[in-house]
């Protein structure tokens, strides 16, 4: 059943602060959660008799407005009643609000997609630099809070990626190799520019290209046009925490972040090359993922306490090649004279992205990869199975000070598909309880 939409009423509700505090000094009791939970009444009992204690829950844009003057009533009710069962059973509920599913017409917009530096088109919209998509989201975001509700929320999730984290699409999600997501309209000319996102500082310049403007373009340029570019993305997880503020949401904002994104010797090397190509092993510069600058920023925020970088590879790939020299784990002082520090080539993943959230003094939560074989994981042919991960990951989370722990995914807890189950969950909590 769907209605029209008039004004919305902004029923606002204050929340309480939960799932994870800032990364304390020594050893804490960490939390166990799932990804995907679905807030059925029976899987709720045997999670909570495993001791999980927290859900994440995804919504869905493209199922609760499919039009732009209509929401979906039905699965506004089904969004509320999971959130209420979930409460009810004790579970603290991190939203996922499903940006990263938007519905058709938002794409239609103006600038609704990204243009890449080849010219493809991801599947995702422009959050970056597009300010019909950026109002279309604003709206979004304020029927979740009048239709759906904040209330038992303790924290959202929020993202830029067709995955829902922070960046651009990978450099090859339109189809063309080593795609930059910055060559529409608005980043390039300031037309439909989203409110206060500057433009691109070289107009027309193309990563990779020796000139700009009739003249040789120089490293410091392209060091100024990489910063602008790994930048807005930031700003546009910034804008999402502030419309949630305004919206009057208080608990905690989790960024979901994936990989260890561009080392700095990596990006010294790479501008160097006027970005060519080289010294960008896993795309990340195409990703726009600094994120030492970006945790930077998000620490200089008056709400920086209530912000956990959540690092969605705990026991990847990476900490599996790292493995063989000892460099997977977090280490105490892993996180001093970062990012000068020359060995961080040989760290996990998990290891290198912790050690920049302790810097910056933000929270700390984290989850595996899932099935090494589904989609958007990041698998790859010697990536650890999924029974592996669930032994692994939780104590990876305990070494690295994060404050929860989730579970990709609830489903795989209670299909046939993996040979993972709630009691295999179960024992894994006590055994690292075992160990704090």
């Amino acid at each position: 059943m769907k209605r029209a939409l008039g004004a919305l009423p902004l029923a606002l509700v204050a929340v309480v602060a939960g799932c994870a505090q800032p990364v304390p000094a020594g050893p804490a009791p960490i939390a166990f959660g799932v990804l995907g939970a679905t807030c059925e009444p029976d899987r709720l009992a045997e999670l909570r008799a495993a001791g999980v204690g927290v859900v994440e829950l995804p919504l869905a844009w493209d199922r609760l407005q499919p039009e732009p003057d209509a929401v979906d009533e039905d699965y506004t009710a089904e969004a509320r009643d999971r959130i209420r069962a979930c409460a009810d059973a004790g579970m603290q509920i991190v939203l996922a609000p499903g940006l990263q599913y938007p519905p058709q017409w938002v794409r239609e917009l103006p600038g609704g997609t990204p243009r890449g530096s080849s010219g493809g088109r991801p599947d995702g919209i422009d959050l970056v630099f597009g300010a019909a998509v950026r109002d279309a989201a604003a709206d979004y975001l304020a029927l979740l809070a009048s239709d759906v509700g904040f209330d038992s929320v303790s924290a959202v999730r929020v993202g830029t990626t067709p995955t829902g984290e922070l960046g651009y699409p990978g450099p090859t999600a339109g189809g063309h190799e080593r795609e930059y997501w910055a060559f529409g309209a608005a980043p390039q000319f300031g037309a439909g520019l989203a409110e206060g996102v500057a433009p691109s500082p070289l107009p027309g310049w193309v990563p990779g290209a020796p000139v700009w403007t009739g003249g040789d373009v120089t490293a410091e340029q392209v060091d100024g046009w990489f910063s602008w570019y790994a930048g807005a993305a930031v700003d546009a997880v910034a804008w999402q925490i502030d419309r949630l503020r305004e919206l009057g949401f208080t608990g905690r904002a989790h960024v979901p972040v994936a990989g260890r994104g561009v080392l700095p010797a990596d990006r010294a090397e790479a501008v160097a090359g006027l970005l060519d190509g080289r010294a960008d092993p896993d795309g990340a510069l195409e990703r726009g993922l600094d994120y030492p600058a970006a945790f930077a920023a998000l620490s200089d925020r008056p709400d920086a306490d209530l912000i956990d970088i959540d690092f969605t590879g705990l026991d990847d790939v990476s900490a599996v090649r790292a493995r063989a020299t000892g460099q997977d784990r977090c280490r105490p002082g892993d996180e001093d004279g970062l990012p000068e520090r020359t060995d961080v080539g040989a760290w996990s993943a998990q290891r290198f992205t912790t050690a920049l959230a302790r810097r910056a003094g933000l929270g700390l939560v984290g989850e595996n990869p899932g099935p090494p074989d589904a989609p958007d994981t990041g698998g790859a042919s010697d990536s650890d199975p999924l029974a592996e991960q669930l032994r692994l990951a939780p104590a990876y989370a305990v070494e690295c000070g994060m404050t929860t722990f989730l579970f990709a995914f609830e489903d795989d807890l209670f299909g046939d598909a993996t040979d993972v189950g709630v009691a295999d969950y179960a024992d894994r909590i006590a055994a690292t309880a075992g160990r704090e």
